[in-house]
């Protein structure tokens, strides 16, 4: 075979076009830190990769639920404390009162205080997270309770769960009846309901019902054992959470590393490939310029 001028140009140039486009590929691979750029890089691999990306996204969604459960329990925590501590301090106050020392006048102005503590249990009640009311069930969006009516007023039934997994969901939220008590009605009464009662115990403040204060305190232990029981609730969810959150921060590490090992490019290696591709370019393009400058009369000397 013939071998003329013209084809060795036309080698030379393809050889180097070669070249060039397995060192752009190789320079983007490292500048990205992926080994796959686009389909035809790996056919099989993106398949696997785009299944790890949808698994990473699906991991950070659940994740973000799972940090909201959180922030929704933790707060919802701290109120059953302030809760307790209302009711601690309303005891000592109606036992101040039952005290037969104590004058009506004193009587009345430790009635005044009881009703700051009732509008803090209501305030209590009333406790939002990041726009969510957390004791009215599934309507996050409406106050539960009123000032002078929340002896009387029912609550969502409903529970706010979260999804937590593709198959787990986890309730979140408490009612605000299960947790202060049923709505006394004059067709339901409910004498134990935590607002009714410190409406009765302001009542008998005023009135100066020394006999009806001493059984009140009862009633607040009552109150207060009430909200324990939804208290350790609240913490067994939040232990369910914290344990979720340790799951899904596994499952992510495992997901990023299988990820990893398809997708990403490993630096050591591609910078020996791309050292050795430049070596192999000035190589050629010196070669190239020693056959381009070979002319007639180089072979007549």
């Amino acid at each position: 075979m013939r071998v003329t001028g013209q084809m060795q140009n036309i080698q030379l140039l393809r050889n180097l076009r070669n070249i060039n486009a397995d060192l752009l590929d190789k320079n983007n691979k490292l500048s990205t830190g992926q080994r796959i750029n686009r389909p035809g890089d790996d056919p099989v691999g993106i398949g696997y990769q785009m299944r790890y990306d949808t698994e990473l996204l699906r991991s950070n969604e659940f994740m973000e639920n799972v940090k909201t459960g959180s922030g929704m329990l933790r707060t919802m925590d701290s109120l059953m404390q302030q809760a307790t501590d209302v009711l601690k301090r309303a005891r000592v106050l109606v036992q101040q009162g039952s005290t037969g020392t104590v004058t009506d006048e004193a009587r009345k102005i430790i009635a005044a205080e009881m009703t700051q503590l009732k509008e803090q249990m209501v305030m209590i009640g009333n406790s939002s997270y990041n726009g969510r009311f957390l004791f009215n069930g599934q309507k996050t969006d409406q106050p539960p309770y009123t000032v002078n009516g929340a002896a009387g007023e029912t609550t969502d039934s409903g529970v706010y769960f979260l999804n937590v997994s593709p198959s787990v969901t986890v309730p979140v939220s408490i009612t605000g009846e299960v947790i202060f008590g049923a709505a006394d009605s004059a067709a339901n009464p409910n004498p134990n309901n935590t607002f009714k009662v410190l409406d009765d115990i302001i009542s008998h403040l005023n009135n100066n019902e020394q006999d009806l204060l001493a059984d009140d305190i009862a009633r607040i232990d009552a109150a207060v054992d009430h909200i324990a029981v939804s208290w350790s609730e609240i913490g067994a969810r939040m232990n369910r959470f914290e344990l979720m959150e340790n799951r899904i921060m596994d499952e992510t590490v495992n997901l990023k590393e299988l990820r990893a090992k398809v997708a990403d490019v490993d630096i050591p290696q591609a910078v020996t490939d791309l050292k050795m591709k430049e070596t192999v370019l000035q190589a050629a393009l010196s070669t190239g310029a020693r056959i381009m400058q070979t002319t007639l009369i180089d072979f007549i000397r």
